[in-house]
């Protein structure tokens, strides 16, 4: 028996050797290459690291994984990703090129999306150090380079954390996520949510500030001040334990800092210790799906006490909205604690009872919810948003009262259709607390309850977020302002002259084709003659260029300078929807699975515009011509937020316009005509005839079902009655096939003319 053991142990390491000999090196010549297509590494000299693609839902990244033959492939964790969140496509490769820099060349996009700027620092080689550093050096031998100082989410033994660098936690999804680790101010290390919210920290001495944090090869996690001496330590559980040889430090997805250890004996990575024990102290644990709470076992779920269980939506949401015209009434959630978080701002009364809080709340026609704390401070915390979530539990010291609406019911669509909740989940004392609250809400009747159902639906848009961007170009000898926070460019006027070559390039009226320092091909819109004055400009391309999401056109760069105003957009070369439906080659490629895609990713956008911002973003002038296509066909959006600075009306119509707006733009992909009417095409829907409305180019045939679920949103979004409109979030759904969707009345909507700024036809 021990002799197979030990043939299985050597046939591994065998195989091990076979396969990555070829491919690690202890130096890394200049002109190496690794690719996705080749699936090859670089390998640290004892074999313990390994550089190279790891696939993520049918996307690439590259990192750095613990490679050890005593691990599984399976269990061997990545500990650093170039970029963070960046990710590439499938002819993508990394390369450490004759100039000595490493560089990241995405295959999507066609250009070096990441780079280590070391061109000019004499460069001779890199390695893969045996600690899991990847290391740049010159020909003097010295670092000019590392992975080390731009970590990811994850901290190695004998890696520094310093006061300048912090570590994110990995995305749950296309959006960076919210939560870091970094030195605070006060020299203390903090576990933030976006910038407001310190959720964890160490201890902290006001006389001695932390520069640096050390993870230690001993499993202590330590923070040093500017003397090197030793200020703060916690331990693992297995600290100083000799046969531990693999250890690595990560920020998680769920916000909490943990430390994990290599056991041999169970052959899997053991937690040794975390920085929050309760993990519904960690704040947002439930996002937006409700609050948290602890099941039977021991494992943390989210609940939402505010809807009745027979419903299912993807957002827990207070109910109440300040549009309530009969009046309103308090739900009284025991052992429960809310917080607000978008905005995370709640008022705080002190010295005043349980009632107090209640009424205080009642009576303020802005406040959705409440929150008494009956921990012997008596203070009363007041939410004005929808966007909440908390805990609940008997150690909870205490009370929550949730504001409800007694209006009557609006005439609008229930998209929704879900399965009851199986008594078997209603176990635990959180359960009962939920039902109880659904029958209390159910007394009102039963247009409270849908009532419940559109308020979920109908956002007030105040939804907090911000993209940490870690792979913004280098622009350092090229512009005036620099970087700014929001992580695009600043450009003179001078420089807007440079990347488009005096202007030669026109591809529209006020819009002209540039290239950027790095080859990169941009499209340059002309808002001079735009009146609007330079605070307001300023101010409206800051938050336009906190905004990311792969649907959405880039905002590269701006110029505000005198009296000259441009926008820098990514270049996407198959130009905008309107212009491909009339070009006879390029509507054959829009096949019905194309089309259904393109509403899908358009409906995403506006949707991460309407709810997935910092604050609410309307488009205002959504329509064929500011929806381009890339090389693969998929839709971005561009021109969004642009009327909230530019236009004459700073709010517009908000969301329910660029709802009806949506709605023109799948009827004209459906039938390939932008001046399609709604009318013409609703007859032909009811009458059984909605083939009449497709266009009659696209080849392979229409699957009826998806054209009948389609054009049934369709509708819905061109009600002339704006409440009768679904949300964005309900749109999505339904494109999905997630959420099913009542037949519509007729539409009866005037199609008004498409207006905006600058949305005019391009040339490209």
């Amino acid at each position: 028996m021990l002799g197979r053991e030990n043939l299985s142990y050597f046939r591994t390491i065998f195989l091990l050797v076979v396969v990555l000999l070829p491919i690690g090196f202890s130096q890394i010549p200049l002109g190496s290459k690794l690719s996705v297509e080749e699936k090859n590494h670089w390998v640290s000299p004892n074999g313990d690291f390994a550089i190279g693609f790891f696939n993520h839902l049918n996307e690439y990244g590259i990192g750095i994984r613990i490679s050890s033959g005593l691990i599984p492939f399976e269990k061997q964790p990545i500990v650093w990703v170039v970029g963070g969140d960046l990710r590439v496509g499938e002819k993508s490769y990394f390369e450490l090129t004759k100039t000595g820099e490493l560089v990241l060349f995405d295959s999507t996009r066609g250009v070096t999306v990441w780079a280590s700027k070391t061109t000019n620092s004499s460069v001779d080689y890199a390695v893969l150090q045996d600690d899991g550093n990847l290391v740049i050096l010159n020909k003097n031998k010295d670092t000019v380079w590392q992975s080390f100082d731009t970590p990811s989410d994850t901290l190695l033994p004998g890696q520094n954390l310093s006061s300048n660098q912090l570590l994110r936690a990995a995305s749950r999804n296309a959006i960076s996520s919210y939560y870091s680790l970094r030195i605070g101010p006060v020299g203390d290390l903090e576990l933030k949510w976006e910038n407001d919210v310190v959720y964890w920290r160490s201890a902290s001495f006001p006389t001695r500030s932390a520069i640096r944090a050390v993870l230690a090869s001993d499993g202590a996690f330590q923070l040093f001040d500017d003397m090197s001496s030793l200020i703060w330590s916690v331990f693992s559980n297995d600290h100083g334990e000799p046969d531990v040889k693999f250890r690595f430090l990560r920020l998680d997805v769920d916000g909490n800092l943990r430390l994990h250890s290599w056991s041999k004996n169970s052959t899997s990575w053991a937690l040794v210790w975390q920085a929050v024990e309760n993990q519904c102290d960690v704040f947002a644990t439930c996002g937006l799906t409700g609050i948290c709470a602890f099941n039977g076992s021991g494992s943390v779920v989210c609940k939402c006490p505010f809807s009745p269980s027979s419903l299912s939506s993807s957002k827990c949401l207070l109910p109440y909205q300040q549009t309530c015209e009969s009046g309103s009434s308090m739900v009284k959630l025991e052992h429960t604690s809310l917080y607000a978080i978008y905005p995370p701002n709640e008022t705080v009364i002190s010295q005043v009872s349980s009632t107090q809080c209640q009424n205080l709340c009642q009576e303020d026609h802005l406040c959705t919810a409440a929150t008494f704390m009956n921990d012997g401070t008596a203070n009363c915390k007041t939410k004005r948003t929808q966007y909440a979530s908390g805990q609940s539990g008997l150690p909870v010291m205490s009370v929550s009262f949730v504001k409800i609406c007694t209006d009557p019911l609006a005439a609008i669509p229930n998209l929704t259709k879900s399965k009851p909740e199986s008594p078997s989940q209603n176990t635990s004392k959180q359960d009962h607390l939920s039902v109880c609250v659904s029958c209390m809400i159910g007394v009102g009747g039963g247009t409270i309850i849908v009532f419940v159902v559109i308020h979920l639906g109908l956002m007030g848009f105040w939804i907090y977020r911000k993209r940490y961007n870690l792979m913004t170009p280098d622009y350092s000898t090229y512009n005036k302002d620099g970087p700014n926070p929001s992580g695009f460019i600043a450009l003179s006027y001078s420089e807007m002259k440079d990347i488009t070559d005096n202007f030669k390039h026109r591809i529209g009226s006020n819009t002209f084709k540039g290239i950027l320092p790095d080859n990169q091909p941009v499209l340059v819109k002309d808002y001079s003659t735009v009146k609007v004055n330079l605070r307001k400009f300023r101010g409206g391309i800051l938050k336009l260029g906190s905004i990311h999401h792969r649907n959405l056109v880039r905002l590269e760069a701006y110029c505000c300078e005198s009296s000259y105003r441009f926008l820098v957009y990514e270049f996407l070369q198959n130009g905008s929807l309107a212009k491909c439906l009339e070009d006879p080659v390029m509507v054959k490629r829009l096949t019905w699975g194309k089309r259904l895609d393109l509403c899908l990713a358009v409906a995403r956008a506006v949707s991460y515009l309407h709810m997935g911002c910092r604050e609410f973003v309307g488009h205002g002038s959504l329509s064929c011509k500011n929806i381009v296509l890339d090389e693969n066909l998929e839709a971005k959006v561009t021109e969004y937020g642009l009327t909230s600075f530019l236009g004459d009306n700073a709010e517009g119509e908000g969301g329910a316009g660029d709802i009806r707006d949506f709605g023109y733009v799948v009827l004209a992909v459906l039938s390939g005509d932008p001046n399609c009417g709604c009318e013409w095409a609703y007859e032909k829907w009811v009458g059984g005839n909605a083939v009449e409305i497709v266009d009659k180019l696209i080849e392979c045939g229409v699957d009826s079902d998806e054209l009948e679920r389609v054009s049934r949103i369709m509708f819905w979004c061109l009600q002339s009655d704006e409440r009768m409109r679904p949300t964005i979030g309900e749109i999505v759904n339904v494109l999905e096939g997630s959420m099913a969707v009542d037949p519509p009345p007729p539409p009866r909507i005037k199609r008004t003319e498409e207006y905006g700024t600058g949305s005019e036809e391009l040339d490209v």
